[in-house]
């Protein structure tokens, strides 16, 4: 079929800002290009809801180094966090059934530690996994409250702790907890010491569970007892992983908000809860645990 060319029409004033406004529509859709920054000390391995294992340095993020594949996780299960077990050097991951297993950072392949899942499952939608470096343990806190803590060794449940509570006269003491998010800290001159932070989405909020390391008379996190710190500045959360190098002592959020849905990384000041954006982790899409490599 042969097509009539059409006359050039001249262009009027409104049609001028007609087209002005949707080239600014274009500009306001289309993703920005985010500058690269230099180049940190921390390896991150971030676990995404399509079970790839990612690996990224924290100074550019967007920048994926390795991607592989996570395999050997049963049927109808899945995972929710993972942390590194640092006196051993190993990676390890929890699933909604309380299995405990060993990730292999280089293939993406999962061995069960647990020999049974955990009866009842895990409650929740979004939880947080980190080990206690002092006790050798992997703690597990949950959206709900829960409060778990797991054996490495043999991937048993080691004790079910009190529900998460907000410390009475804490800020947030009114609103029940949404924690989806835990890290420890390493105390590099005094191995008995550490503290757990935790990230509440309600408001986007830095916690303590128990007291900070030093602080008199102790709380321990075992306790569930939970104090703010300060507001990341992000706003409420969909969802947050957050974990703590043991060498430089730096802590990394990776959120998604209903305004910002794609996965972003951020340098987190555990003394306020500020946080800073380090960038769009990969192509932004959704966690499930990130984990600092030793």
């Amino acid at each position: 079929m042969t097509r009539t060319p059409t006359p050039n029409r001249p262009v009027t004033p409104l049609r001028a800002l007609a087209l002005a406004a949707l080239v600014a529509l274009g500009a306001c859709t289309t993703p920005q290009a985010e500058p690269e920054g230099a180049p940190r000390k921390e390896t991150l391995h971030a676990l995404t809801q399509g079970m790839e294992l990612l690996t990224l340095n924290a100074g550019q993020p967007r920048k994926i180094d390795k991607r592989v594949a996570v395999t050997g996780l049963p049927a109808g299960d899945a995972l929710v966090g993972l942390d590194y077990r640092v006196a051993k050097g190993v990676l390890y991951a929890v699933s909604r059934k309380g299995m405990v297993f060993t990730l292999n950072a280089d293939t993406g392949l999962l061995t069960a530690v647990s020999a049974k899942p955990l009866e009842p499952s895990l409650e929740g939608d979004a939880f947080g996994v980190d080990f206690n470096p002092v006790a050798d343990r992997i703690r597990v806190v949950s959206n709900t409250g829960q409060n778990l803590r797991f054996h490495p060794d043999t991937g048993a449940l080691a004790m079910r702790d009190p529900a998460l509570n907000f410390a009475p006269g804490d800020s947030q003491a009114a609103f029940p907890p949404e924690v989806v998010a835990a890290g420890y800290t390493y105390n590099k001159t005094n191995d008995k010491l550490t503290t757990n932070y935790a990230i509440d989405r309600r408001a986007g909020t830095l916690v303590t569970q128990g007291t900070v390391e030093g602080v008199q008379p102790a709380v321990s996190p075992n306790t569930g007892q939970l104090r703010t710190v300060g507001p990341l500045g992000t706003g409420p959360l969909l969802d947050a992983t957050l974990d703590i190098a043991d060498v430089s002592g730096a802590a990394f959020a990776a959120v998604r908000t209903a305004t910002a849905p794609r996965t972003r990384l951020y340098l987190v000041n555990l003394s306020s809860g500020v946080a800073q954006l380090m960038g769009t982790v990969g192509d932004g899409a959704p966690l499930i645990g990130m984990a600092i490599a030793p």
